[in-house]
């Protein structure tokens, strides 16, 4: 349980540092080290798994309820779902298990930009970029 922690906590610094414009050379598609973080755009070795683990953030105002269209099983499910905000903030997250349903909702505090993230048990961090 330990070394989960410690991957999301450092997956997240990752998030942080995309908001502050780090730019990472061998990521190639910005940001987001490739292999690391899997987004729409660049899926890696996931690329067949993006419908299933990307997370959608779904915007009502300031009111944002994220999911993954992931089936849950006590072998394969959507751990966590993290709302950050372009500043690094976070704005809250939900821990999932394999009897629950990928979605949460959230109240963001303004307009502006703001990464949703989904982790899979097996098919690792993945982040949605969408704008309030």
């Amino acid at each position: 349980m330990g070394s989960r922690r410690k991957f999301l906590k450092s997956s997240m610094v990752v998030v942080a540092g995309l908001s502050f414009g780090v730019n990472n050379a061998s990521a190639g598609k910005g940001a987001l080290p490739s292999g690391i973080v899997y987004t729409k755009d660049d899926p890696g070795m996931w690329s067949k798994k993006v419908g299933s683990h990307a997370p959608q953030a779904s915007v009502d105002g300031m009111d944002i309820t994220l999911s993954t269209k992931h089936p849950m099983s006590i072998d394969h499910y959507i751990v966590r779902h993290t709302l950050v905000g372009a500043d690094g903030t976070v704005i809250g997250s939900q821990v999932f298990y394999p009897d629950g349903e990928p979605v949460s909702n959230y109240t963001v505090p303004g307009k502006g930009i703001y990464y949703a993230t989904s982790f899979c048990n097996l098919h690792d961090f993945w982040v949605t970029k969408f704008t309030v």
